[in-house]
């Protein structure tokens, strides 16, 4: 596995944006372009990241602000790149061989079978009604459930079951939502002896199929705070793995051709 916050998450010098939504600034990345940003939190035991995310389409300007007609299906069997599936979620800095979040891989390897969907969906896994995008693979049953994986060194370390699925707003389901928010919550031991034994929990949506904590036009870093601080009590774990790094780096990319992703703030809370 080659190191994944290199420039091999942005193809050619297409660049991001900085777009204005009624007086917010929203980073847009350019098609198939990662968003890599370093942080610091010492010593923690408790560690809350989270995420106002949306899509919009693929055409600078002229898609800045909408969502309509993102469906698309990259990659083929049984050999689609790491390239090829999404990645939300935190990496490290040293080597970038660790990966903590969500992603729609097939399998247990990071080049792996069946293609990487973008499918209209309701707010589970079909389609009652249409406001929503949700990421998965094209796998055969189970590829409604490819959501979220802990990598290290192009092997998944742990893996998550059906219930945590990511929903991206496509039309306004309530009262002019654009967003949602997503929150990851990470443990260890402790910070020194055992600082590499992680524990990755997300909201799990009890005889549901979501994860989304908040839909929402108002995202601030107040808000995702908030959200952390009172992290979801019915959750999905994933680990705990003992690791080659632990995690020092919010990393952000989004593989399909048809849509950019949308970054309205990243929140960060040490508990502990």
């Amino acid at each position: 596995m080659r190191p994944v916050y290199r420039d091999i998450f942005t193809e050619g010098i297409k660049l991001g944006k900085i777009y204005d939504k009624s007086g917010e600034h929203v980073i847009i990345c350019a098609v198939r372009e990662a968003h890599i940003r370093p942080f610091q939190a010492t010593d923690w035991v408790d560690l809350r990241v989270g995420f106002f995310l949306s899509l919009c389409g693929s055409a600078d300007p002229a898609d800045d602000d909408t969502a309509a007609g993102l469906a698309e299906s990259i990659g083929s069997a049984p050999s689609t790149q790491w390239t090829d599936r999404i990645a939300i979620g935190l990496t490290d800095s040293a080597t970038g061989l660790t990966f903590f979040g969500y992603t729609n891989l097939a399998g247990d390897r990071i080049i792996s079978p069946s293609t990487s969907d973008l499918v209209s969906s309701d707010v589970g896994i079909t389609t009652a009604n249409t406001f929503y995008w949700r990421p998965k693979s094209g796998r055969t049953p189970s590829g409604d459930n490819d959501t979220l994986r802990i990598i290290d060194s192009g092997l998944v370390r742990a893996t998550a079951d059906d219930g945590s699925q990511p929903h991206f707003i496509q039309s306004d389901p309530g009262a002019g939502e654009y967003c949602t928010f997503f929150g990851l919550r990470f443990t260890r031991p402790d910070a020194t002896t055992r600082a590499k034994i992680i524990t990755m929990q997300v909201k799990k949506t009890v005889g549901g199929h979501s994860s989304d904590i908040l839909f929402t036009d108002d995202p601030s870093n107040a808000i995702g705070e908030a959200q952390l601080e009172s992290f979801p009590t019915d959750v999905q774990t994933l680990g705990p793995v003992e690791l080659s790094n632990a995690p020092d780096t919010f990393f952000l990319y989004w593989p399909f051709h048809n849509s950019r992703l949308r970054i309205h703030e990243i929140c960060l809370v040490k508990v502990a």
